[in-house]
Formats: structure tokens, sequence, C-alpha cells
């Protein structure tokens, strides 16, 4: 019954496309059976190289990877992520707290930043309401994008041309 939380949260019309990155094929795997019952799509990357590449290559909605790994930290993998695709989440994982406190890697653009062990619930959660920001995030510019520039705004009215006439005189 632990996946009835997630059940409940309305996920739009597509499955979330995941991309979980981590050095620890065990934990990959485990995370991505729990989100595949979950309902959502998930693809494995064993390093932030390879997660980058995928990114490029594929569209995904949310990207959790692990703070520790070798060649390519997970710190340097958000850099890279906020360069490329800066709307797209990124959720933090380690087993090591003091790694990077939560609230620098938050002030570096991570979306959550949750300290091993996990626990499914928490992890389907997280990624759930990363995708519903950016979705909301995405809507809201959507919406707003007719008025962002300035002459769009403008409303002439008749007697507007004679004030301005009147003051230059």
């Amino acid at each position: 019954m632990a996946l009835r939380s997630c059940e409940a949260v309305d996920t739009a019309e597509a499955p979330l496309r995941v991309l979980f990155v981590d050095d620890q094929p065990e934990l990959r795997r485990l995370f991505r059976r729990n989100l595949t019952r979950a309902g959502h799509v998930v693809v494995e990357a064993a390093n932030a190289r390879l997660a980058l590449d995928l990114v490029q290559q594929l569209s995904f909605d949310v990207v959790v990877s692990d703070v520790s790994m070798p060649d390519m930290s997970g710190i340097e993998l958000l850099r890279a992520l906020g360069e490329l695709e800066p709307d797209l989440p990124v959720v933090l994982t380690s087993g090591s707290p003091e790694a990077v406190a939560p609230f620098e890697a938050e002030e570096i653009g991570a979306f959550a930043y949750l300290v091993k062990p996990v626990s499914f619930e928490s992890m389907r959660d997280t990624v759930v309401k990363a995708v519903e920001l950016r979705r909301a995030r995405s809507l809201a510019q959507e919406a707003f994008e007719p008025y962002r520039s300035v002459e769009r705004l403008k409303v002439s009215r008749p007697d507007d041309d004679d004030a301005d006439s009147a003051e230059l005189a």
C-alpha cells in the first residue's frame, strides 16, 4: 500500500521520465524498480558524465543523483545541468551529509537534498513534487509570455497622444 501516496498525486497525462544517477548498481536497480512500479519511466546512469550525455540525447522531467561519485560529483553534475537545461529539477542524495550541506546544494540549484538511506516513499514523493513544480512554472511562463514585452502592455488611448504633444510644446 506504500504506492497509494504517489498514486493520489496527479502526474498529468504522461508518466514521469526520471534519470537516476548513482555509481552503486544495486541502489540504481532498487530505485528503478520502485519508481517504475509507481508508474514512472526510469533511465539509469552509472556516472555523471553518462548522465550529461543522456540529458543531451533524451528528455527527462527530473534527475536524481548521488553526490559522491568518481570522476564527476553530483554537485558538478548539478552545475553542468544548470547550464544545459536550467529548468530541469535535480534531486541530490548522499550517504554522508557533510559532503555538501543541504542548504549549499539548494543554493546551487538542487530541488532537494536527501540523506541516505532514503525511503522509497520519500524518493517518489520528492520526484513527483519536483516535476509538479517544474510543470507549474512552465504553465506560468506560458501564461505570462504575451505580457513579457513592455510594448505589448501599452494601451493606446486617444487622449495620450494629445497629452504627450502638449507636454513637449
